[in-house]
C-alpha cells in the first residue's frame, strides 16, 4: 500500500472527466499522454483518489476517466480511473463525487504523490511571507461569473495570510460554493497586483461577448453555460409576482441578467420587464421557483374541490395546466439528473398519468403543455414535447387509455439514455463525427437498460425508447428493422422526436416552422409511417382550421 496517498490537499487543476462503460473497467489502465482542451476544476487530491465538485451527477461504482494536468515538478497529463464510492449533493444542486483510483501503476501514483508534496511545500513556500508584504482584500461577490481570476489567491485565518489558489480559478457556482463551506467570504491578492485587478474589473464589465456561430470555442461556453440554467415560463412568472431570486434572458445566445433579487432583496415582477421570449433562472434557485409552483398547485387541488378563491385573489389561478407542465419540466429534470434514482423514475409515471388524463379530458391541453421552439434543445422539455405529440398520435389512431398511458411513460424517457454518453457529444453543436456518432446511438440500449433498473416502467413501454430511431426502410438503428417489424410505440415517438427537433432553435441552425418541420416529414414516407404521419399533421394543424 502507497502510504502516501493520505495526504491530501486541495488545489485547481486543468481536467477533463469522462464516463467509461461498465464493461472495459479492467480493459484500462492509467498512462502519460497529451491532452488539450482541459478545463480547471477545484479538486481534493491524493495519491489514492480524489474528490471534485461537478455539475453531473455520477453514481455509485461508476467508472471516470481522469484527464487532468500536473504542474509541478515537472508539468505532465496524467490518464487515470477512478471508481466512484459516493456522491452527495450539495445545497446548491452540484454534486461532490469521491472516488478512489483503480488500475494505476506504482509509477503514476508515484507521480501524483510528489505532486502533492511539491504542491504542499509551495503552499508553505508563498504562505511564508515578509511583513512588508502587503495585500489587498476582495469580496468573492466581486469575482466575475464565466470568468478565470488571473491572480494568485490567498486567504487570511487564525495563523496569518495562508496562499490558497494558483492564478486560473474558475469563476463559476461551484468556486463560490467552495468559498462558502469554508467561510471564506474574502479573498486576498498582492497589492502590487491592485491595477491589473482594476482592468480586470472593467475588461469584464464593458467586455460585449458576441455568439459566433462558427467559432467553436463560443459554442463550448455556451453549452457549458447552459447547464448552469432553467428555462421557466413568463405567464408562471408573472402569477407568482413575488420573487426572492434573479431572472435571465438570452440575447443572441449570451446569458444576460434580467431582474436581479435575493432573499435579501424581494421584487414584484413587472410583467413589461418581462418583454423578452426566454427567461430563466440558475440551476440553483430550481428548489425556489418549484416550492412557489407547488403553492399554486395546491391551490388549483382547492379550487378542483370546491373551494373557489376570489378571482382578483393572488390564490385565483385560471390556467392550471400552467403550473403542472412547469412542474413537470423540473420534474423530468431532476429525472435526467438522477437517472438511477427509483423515488424520481416514480415520477415519470405520474406525469404520463396526468399527461393522458388532461389530454383526454381537453383535446385543446395539447396546445397548452406543448412547448412549441423552446428557445434551444433542453432535453427535459423535448421529453415532455415528444410525450404530448405522441399522446394526440395515439388517441387519433385509437388507443385506448392504458395503452395512451404506457405510450406516453416511454416517450417521456425515450432519450434517457443521453445520461449515459458523453454531454460533449449530446450537446455538441453541429455535425457529429463518424466515431462521435456510433457513440451517440449507444443511447438508445442504454436508455433500455436504465429504465430495465426500474421494475415500476412497463415494458409495454419499451419499444417507444429502443425503436423511436427505426426507420421503415431499415436505415436506422440500433435493430435496423423495417415497416411492420417496428412497434407503434417506435413509428409514434420516432416521428414525435422528429418533429419537436425540427422546431427547435440551435445554436448553428434556426428553428423551421411548423409548416417546414411537417413538408420535411411527410417528404419521408420510406422512413416514417404515413397514417402517423397523417395524425401529427391533424393534431399540429386542426387548431388553425378551427372557426
Amino acid at each position: 500500500m502507497f502510504k502516501r496517498q493520505y495526504f491530501r490537499i486541495d488545489t485547481i487543476i486543468p481536467m477533463k472527466v469522462n464516463t467509461v462503460p461498465p464493461h472495459l473497467k479492467d480493459h484500462v489502465a492509467a498512462r502519460v499522454e497529451e491532452f488539450s482542451d482541459l478545463k480547471p476544476f477545484i479538486v481534493n487530491i491524493s495519491a489514492g483518489g480524489m474528490n471534485f465538485k461537478s455539475l453531473k451527477q455520477y453514481s455509485k461504482g461508476d467508472i471516470l476517466e481522469i484527464i487532468m494536468t500536473l504542474p509541478i515538478p515537472v508539468k505532465i497529463t496524467l490518464w487515470v480511473y477512478g471508481e466512484v464510492l459516493r456522491i452527495e449533493k450539495t445545497k446548491n444542486n452540484n454534486y461532490q463525487t469521491f472516488l478512489k483510483f483503480i488500475n494505476i501503476s506504482d509509477r503514476i501514483r508515484e507521480k501524483i504523490a510528489n505532486f502533492v508534496f511539491q504542491w504542499e511545500r509551495e503552499v508553505l513556500k508563498k504562505s511564508q511571507l515578509n511583513f512588508d508584504t502587503k495585500f489587498f482584500d476582495i469580496p468573492v461577490s466581486r469575482l466575475i461569473n464565466g470568468t478565470s481570476f488571473p491572480f494568485e489567491i490567498f486567504i487570511r485565518d487564525k495563523e496569518g495570510m495562508k496562499y490558497l489558489f494558483p492564478e486560473g480559478l474558475p469563476c463559476d457556482s461551484i468556486a463560490q460554493e467552495f468559498f462558502e463551506d469554508n467561510g471564506i467570504s474574502r479573498i486576498y491578492i498582492r497589492a502590487d497586483e491592485l491595477s491589473a485587478f482594476n482592468d480586470y474589473i472593467d475588461k469584464n464589465k464593458v467586455k460585449q461577448k458576441v455568439f459566433d456561430r462558427d467559432d467553436y470555442y463560443s459554442f463550448k461556453e455556451y453549452s457549458f453555460n447552459k447547464k448552469n440554467y432553467h428555462l421557466v415560463d413568463r405567464n408562471v412568472l408573472i402569477k407568482i409576482k413575488d420573487i426572492d431570486f434573479s431572472l435571465y434572458m438570452v440575447n443572441d445566445f449570451i446569458y444576460e441578467p434580467l431582474i436581479e433579487a435575493s432573499p435579501e432583496k424581494i421584487v414584484t415582477v413587472d410583467e413589461e420587464k418581462l418583454n423578452t421570449r426566454y427567461i430563466l433562472i440558475r440551476k440553483s434557485d430550481i428548489n425556489k421557483y418549484h416550492s412557489k409552483i407547488m403553492h399554486q398547485v395546491s391551490c388549483i387541488k382547492r379550487q378542483a374541490s370546491g373551494i373557489q378563491p376570489d378571482p382578483l385573489s393572488s390564490d385565483f389561478c385560471p390556467h392550471p395546466l400552467l403550473f403542472f407542465k412547469e412542474s413537470a419540466k423540473i420534474l423530468m429534470y431532476e429525472v435526467f439528473e438522477q437517472p438511477k434514482n427509483n423515488d424520481k423514475m416514480l415520477k415519470v409515471i405520474s406525469i404520463a398519468t396526468e399527461l393522458v388524463s388532461s389530454i383526454l379530458k381537453d383535446s385543446e391541453a395539447i396546445y397548452n403543455l406543448f412547448s412549441l421552439n423552446s428557445g434551444d434543445f433542453y432535453t427535459h422539455i423535448h421529453s415532455i414535447n415528444v410525450a404530448v405529440l405522441s399522446i394526440g398520435i395515439g388517441i387519433i389512431l385509437g388507443l385506448d387509455k392504458d395503452s395512451l398511458e404506457k405510450l406516453s411513460i416511454g416517450a417521456l424517457l425515450h432519450d434517457i439514455g443521453h445520461t449515459a454518453i458523453s454531454e460533449d457529444i449530446v450537446n455538441k453543436q453541429g455535425r457529429l463525427s463518424m466515431r462521435e456518432f456510433e457513440i451517440f446511438k449507444t443511447h438508445v440500449r442504454e436508455g433500455l437498460k436504465i429504465v430495465q433498473m426500474h421494475k415500476a416502467i412497463p415494458e409495454e413501454s419499451y419499444p417507444a425508447i429502443l425503436c423511436h430511431h427505426e426507420k421503415l426502410s431499415g436505415n436506422g438503428y440500433p435493430l435496423k428493422i423495417t415497416r411492420d417489424k417496428i412497434p407503434l410505440f417506435g413509428k409514434i415517438t420516432a416521428i414525435a422526436d422528429a418533429y419537436d427537433l425540427l422546431t427547435t432553435n440551435r445554436p448553428y441552425r434556426p428553428h423551421m416552422t411548423p409548416f417546414q418541420a411537417l413538408s420535411t416529414i411527410a417528404k419521408e414516407t420510406n422512413n416514417y409511417d404515413p397514417e402517423v404521419i397523417k395524425a401529427l399533421i391533424k393534431i399540429t394543424t386542426i387548431r388553425n382550421h378551427q372557426p
